[in-house]
């Protein structure tokens, strides 16, 4: 079946006993009611199906595509997870023994009218190493794929998500120029409100900031017990002194004001060309999910949430880069904020914390993208 993905698809490889963060940890793995009963009646050795056994755990409002769960274990790792980092369930019976969600994550598969999509997770490290090492933006191929599509959608969706695209990799302009002309092209497609005028920082200072950095801190507490960002979200807030507190103060502003220009600064030694891996992070993120997103409210909340993940990734990679340069560790802080804007409701809180703030929408989206 043909599909069209982005050019760095071909060359993804799971990196599986290498991934330094496997999908297999910290998630609950939800497979289909198909699939849980193929795996309770698989034939395969008493190691494995006492595992097998053990491992699943069927849910108490069961759906047909959400059955059953792959339950963790004691250290928060997939039951069927090995030590040397392999699937026991893959490497006694092969890759078609999978759980489909296993089978094909991180890849997704879309229907749009006669056009097939497929592409990759950023919450999959690998998927952010090959994006890392584009440089030129992102083109789009045809080729064969031996999947059915999981979701169809209408086809208009794909002209508006090309158009998203191609407004930002315009490279001709800063990011939140490109926001603001995405903005732009949403109004006038979807007669939503243009939600604000071009952004230009201010000189010298990042009082600019001050409506953006509550936001951002409300989304670091409301998430900061996520297993997907946990870790990392103790460190960023201890990096701009925010720990523990409920509401910022002027004096608290003050100090993330001048821990987030240091953290600037030292990104910029560390990544130059962060806004073209930015860039690429959130083409994409639009891809694999058909922006404008087909579960929010309008297309008005979908500029917003879309707009929350930029200062959200920005925000936060600059609080955890902040005094490391170890390029592998920005890896894996995009990828687990990936897996908490990507695999949950995430894009559906941020915006509902944002009108909870009751603040100026225009003048917070302003601030929000020049963080």
């Amino acid at each position: 079946m043909k599909y069209l993905t982005p050019e760095y698809y071909t060359k993804f490889q799971c990196k599986c006993g290498q991934c330094r963060r496997s999908c297999c940890s910290e998630w609950p793995i939800s497979i289909s009611k198909i699939d849980y009963y193929r795996l309770l009646g698989i034939s395969c050795s008493k190691k494995l199906r006492a595992k097998l056994d053990c491992a699943l755990k069927l849910y108490p409002d069961p759906s047909q595509e959400r059955f059953a769960q792959i339950s963790l274990d004691w250290q928060g790792s997939c039951m069927l997870h090995r030590k040397d980092g392999y699937c026991a369930l893959q490497s006694e019976l092969g890759e078609e023994a999978l759980a489909e969600v296993c089978r094909v994550y991180p890849s997704r598969m879309t229907q749009l009218s006669e056009l097939n999509q497929c592409s990759c997770s950023n919450s999959c490290e690998k998927v952010i190493e090959l994006l890392m090492d584009q440089k030129t933006p992102m083109i789009f191929e045809e080729q064969d794929l031996p999947y059915a599509p999981e979701i169809k959608l209408p086809f208009d969706r794909y002209d508006s998500c090309k158009q998203a695209i191609s407004i930002l990799q315009d490279r001709n302009m800063l990011l939140p120029k490109r926001f603001s002309k995405l903005n732009a092209f949403l109004s006038e497609t979807y007669s939503i409100d243009y939600l604000f005028a071009n952004p230009s920082p201010a000189s010298g200072t990042c009082e600019h900031l001050w409506l953006a950095f509550p936001i951002l801190h409300q989304l670091n507490t409301y998430f900061e017990n996520s297993p997907s960002i946990q870790d990392y979200c103790a460190r960023i807030q201890d990096y701009y002194h925010t720990t523990g507190k409920e509401k910022l103060t002027e004096a608290d502003l003050l100090l993330i004001s001048e821990q987030h220009a240091a953290a600037a600064k030292h990104l910029e030694v560390i990544l130059p060309e962060w806004q073209i891996l930015l860039e690429q992070l959130l083409v994409n993120h639009l891809f694999y999910n058909n922006f404008p997103y087909s579960d929010m409210q309008n297309k008005e909340e979908s500029f917003l949430s879309l707009a929350l993940i930029y200062a959200f990734l920005r925000y936060n990679l600059l609080g955890y880069m902040a005094g490391q340069t170890d390029i592998d560790k920005l890896v894996d802080v995009l990828a687990a904020m990936f897996r908490l804007i990507e695999h949950s409701d995430f894009r559906h809180r941020a915006v509902f914390l944002l009108h909870k703030a009751k603040l100026s929408i225009r003048d917070s989206v302003s601030q929000l993208l020049l963080v």
